[in-house]
């Protein structure tokens, strides 16, 4: 399996298990996945956010994913081979959203509008390239905090291409800072899941 995985903190997490996981920007991914070939099929891995009952660390395997644009249907035998071979991990619906969720009730009502367990801010436009190119994919990701409490406000710190605003980042984590503690350890532990997982994935036939 070939990894994809969005550029960032999730790029360099991965490379250090799978040196050449292909990294791309999530509002350039057709541009970027147009000349891409992958004959034994991907596997896009990275980070979301608990809609419902998921803890940071957990690992799920996307079997749908939903966003403004519509549905895409991923379960598959990619989905079970996936699931079966990642200890714990779980299959759910998924949804992107072009900011970071931080409130508990807004995560809520993406979780009723979507039928979503988990959001992201690029897997439909990934898996909307991937499927344009009729490449075989699947989808796997590590919850990086839980819907029962609210981030740091960093709605403005990430923009929709994932592209960091560190002065942002730095002024929600002052106003924040109890909340900037648990999102910060969560984050680094989910990230350390994030490597391993994307070597068993990359292993998966």
């Amino acid at each position: 399996m070939t990894i994809v995985v969005p550029a960032g903190a999730e790029a360099r997490a991965v490379r250090r298990t799978v040196p050449d996981a292909l990294v791309v920007s999530p509002g350039a991914a057709s541009a970027q996945l147009s000349a891409f070939e992958a004959p034994h099929g991907v596997v896009v891995v990275g980070l979301c956010g608990a809609l419902r009952e998921l803890r940071a660390g957990d690992v799920v395997v996307y079997r749908r994913i939903a966003g403004a644009a519509g549905t895409i249907e991923l379960a598959g035998v990619r989905a079970a081979a996936l699931t079966s071979a990642l200890p714990g991990a779980q299959l759910v619906t998924a949804c992107t959203s072009d900011r970071v969720v931080t409130r508990r009730v807004a995560r809520a009502e993406l979780a009723r509008r979507y039928d979503a367990d988990v959001v992201d801010m690029e897997g439909t436009h990934l898996a909307a390239a991937l499927t344009e190119r009729g490449i075989p994919f699947a989808m796997v990701r590590v919850v990086s905090d839980d819907a029962h409490r609210d981030l740091p406000p960093i709605e403005d710190a990430i923009d929709a291409s994932g592209r960091l605003r560190p002065l942002r980042i730095a002024l929600a984590f002052a106003r924040a800072p109890r909340a900037a503690f648990a999102f910060v350890r969560d984050v680094r532990a989910a990230l350390r899941v994030l490597a391993d997982v994307a070597a068993a994935s990359a292993a998966v036939r």
